[in-house]
């Protein structure tokens, strides 16, 4: 570990995960992430060959595809994006965050699916409620939602990123908002609190939350003797940069390999934004110290962090969206089906069905998981 010039996360798990394991509880979705990542292009999930007359040969092991792994998803956010872009509106863009008082992260950690659900839940209703309004908006807007759990330092930090139209469907036609301001922040963060704080309750009292009911309740009490930081930037520029700036946020991992400065065989330090002063800072951690923050970031099995509310969920995309198409003036736009080919030679500029060295066909063969080549 020490002479290697490029680390990742999969070298930490290797080497730390076991002693690690051995003094913290883990859940299975951990245990399956750690697995996955692990085992993410090597043997054990076998691959392929590709190989040209010329004599040139490469071996490309599979990759996991878990949505944990900071190898993966980079193919999967492209197409997420591209499908995005051909049900977007042609009209200005907010991006909103909510987040909770970090008195609440001990339950969330308790509680994950529930808990996330239910700040999907109270984010997209305060924005919808303050949307139909007529002294603000007086209409329903697109919503798209992304679950966040992290910070630049991988502390726990559960947070709701969105992007909300610029306007919305009414009876009456498209009304849009006002160029630089959508919807009122304070009046959004009260409700978003009072709406989030009653859900954790209903959610308790029917027993879909477990949690110590003192600890409950002195939780509950601090968390709303504090205000809850809800903001709202200003509208981006074109359609297209929207989504391409919220895939940053949809296939990405608690931290990415690019960001480990090094690792050794008792500590890892890697760079983070202080958004404080806007500065890129370093910081160092034991390694056990570190697997234990990557891993509180697991989402449960089947969890969806990617969610559609208003005019941009599934079911209003023949009615209220089709419409809006219409007064907005929104060209309806094909996606395009790319082979994983196809998108490595876009993104990278790479075509791996070539040969590096004299340009004919590569021919490929297959081996199974732990065969060989």
């Amino acid at each position: 570990m020490l002479s290697k010039k490029h680390f990742e996360v999969q070298d930490i798990l290797a080497h730390s995960f076991e002693s690690f394991r051995l003094r913290h509880p883990l859940d299975k979705d951990q245990y399956k992430a750690v697995n996955a990542i692990l085992h993410c292009r090597t043997a054990a999930l076998g691959g392929h060959k590709d190989a040209c007359s010329c004599g040139f040969a490469r071996i490309s092991y599979n990759s996991c595809r878990c949505r944990c792994c900071p190898k993966c998803g980079g193919m999967k956010r492209e197409s997420w994006i591209e499908g995005r872009l051909c049900n977007i509106l042609n009209v200005s863009h907010f991006h909103a965050v909510f987040t909770v008082a970090e008195e609440l992260n001990k339950l969330a950690l308790a509680n994950k699916g529930v808990f996330y659900a239910l700040l999907f839940k109270a984010a997209s209703e305060t924005v919808k409620a303050i949307a139909a309004d007529k002294k603000f908006l007086g209409s329903l807007p697109g919503i798209t939602a992304v679950l966040h759990t992290w910070g630049r330092s991988l502390a726990y930090h559960p947070h709701i990123h969105m992007i909300i139209t610029g306007g919305g469907y009414s009876q009456g036609g498209w009304v849009a908002s006002s160029k630089d301001f959508l919807l009122p922040v304070r009046a959004m963060s009260k409700m978003f609190r009072g709406l989030f704080v009653s859900l954790l309750r209903k959610a308790f009292n029917s027993g879909d939350i477990v949690f110590d009911k003192d600890e409950f309740d002195v939780s509950i009490d601090e968390a709303m003797g504090k205000k809850w930081v809800v903001y709202c930037k200003k509208p981006f520029k074109g359609t297209k940069g929207v989504f391409r700036y919220l895939g940053n946020y949809t296939h990405r991992t608690a931290i990415t390999n690019n960001r480990l400065v090094k690792v050794t065989a008792d500590k890892t330090t890697f760079r983070y934004k202080d958004y404080k002063d806007d500065s890129q800072k370093i910081m160092t951690l034991d390694n056990e110290e570190f697997i234990r923050r990557f891993l509180m970031h697991v989402p449960p099995c089947g969890f969806t962090r990617i969610r559609q509310y208003g005019i941009y969920a599934s079911a209003c995309k023949k009615t209220k969206l089709a419409k809006c198409r219409v007064w907005t003036k929104t060209k309806e736009r094909i996606l395009k089906k790319e082979t994983m080919q196809e998108m490595v030679l876009k993104l990278f500029k790479i075509n791996i069905s070539a040969c590096p060295e004299c340009g004919r066909p590569l021919s490929s063969s297959i081996f199974p998981p732990n065969g060989h080549p």
